[in-house]
């Protein structure tokens, strides 16, 4: 069974830039993602050209030549995620890929005016070719709205089943999606569960080589440990907090749907794919919660005063900063 995937996700101000920098390739390494072959960048292509400098700058342009009323916490841009079903994608053609992305380009430039549209670049440098296609969510009557574009559940429900209809007419095996916002349910992002496999290999690497001080060496091999270390806490550090952000979401939805279960029995169908996909979530979230274990059980054998010195290496540098 093949999907065809819209996802929506809304960009203001501070997040555009970071989100420009993957969209158009502009970082020389991508450790989060190790899916991304940076040899295979030149096969990317636009189907909208990029702005000639940057996404925030045409964005603000947009929006100054609209007349359009902004406020500091407004979104500003709203990144659409377009692809289909990986088994589905990597099989077509590569014309048929390019006419997919093509079509795609078609019903969203209808919904959302062409002119709002700042870039489309399809990917090809990772295992499933898909398109990111940023736009201003300027209104027909010139407002700044991303909330009156997407709309509530009952529109977002809409677009999923305009962009089938606009599919599936051209590929009739394609079934309906459903978005991440539709859905209420946060997916667990790929580069969370990438960096937890990284930092695991990383823990084994020094846990080897700790194994290999000794007396000869321990002053060499402690200034190696500490530089390491001080490089690999801080992601530590954020990984965790990231799991925990998570896991206390994926627990929340799986009590919600336990809870909608008992009240809304005739929608048990819809219930009880989300609540497969919540178990799925669980199991993906358990195993980074092993990893945040063993990465705990890692530092518990660093010497505190290596700690300690890492530590205010890092607030040195974050107060130079």
């Amino acid at each position: 069974m093949a999907f065809a995937i819209l996802r929506f996700k809304k960009r203001k101000g501070g997040s555009v830039a970071s989100c420009e920098r993957h969209n158009e390739r502009k970082k020389a390494a991508y450790k989060s993602n190790p899916d991304i072959d940076i040899e295979k960048a030149d096969l990317n292509y636009h189907l909208v050209d990029p702005p000639k400098y940057t996404y925030t700058r045409e964005l603000n342009q947009k929006i100054k030549d609209a007349g359009c009323r902004k406020r500091k916490d407004s979104v500003i841009m709203i990144e659409t995620l377009i692809t289909a079903s990986p088994e589905f994608m990597n099989e077509l053609p590569d014309e048929e890929q390019k006419e997919f992305f093509e079509r795609a380009l078609g019903f969203m430039s209808e919904r959302i005016g062409k002119d709002n549209i700042i870039s489309a670049i399809v990917h090809m440098d990772e295992k499933t070719p898909h398109m990111h296609l940023s736009f201003c969510p300027i209104t027909p009557d010139g407002r700044l709205s991303a909330k009156d574009i997407l709309g509530n559940q009952k529109k977002l429900s809409e677009w999923q089943t305009a962009f089938h209809d606009c599919m599936s007419e051209r590929w009739p095996d394609l079934e309906r999606g459903r978005s991440a916002i539709e859905t209420k349910r946060k997916h667990i992002p790929t580069w969370l569960f990438k960096m937890g496999d990284k930092l695991d290999r990383e823990c084994e690497e020094i846990i080897h080589e700790i194994g290999e001080i000794n007396f000869m060496n321990a002053g060499k091999k402690r200034d190696e440990l500490t530089e390491k270390l001080a490089a690999l806490i801080p992601e530590m550090d954020r990984f965790h907090s990231e799991v925990h952000k998570v896991s206390e979401h994926i627990d929340y939805l799986s009590e919600s749907l336990h809870d909608a279960n008992n009240a809304y029995r005739n929608a048990r169908d819809e219930l009880y794919d989300e609540r497969q996909a919540a178990g799925e979530d669980k199991v993906t979230i358990r195993k980074l919660e092993r990893q945040v274990r063993a990465q705990d059980k890692l530092l518990r054998k660093i010497p505190p005063e290596i700690i300690d010195a890492i530590k205010n290496r890092v607030q040195e540098h974050d107060v130079e900063r």
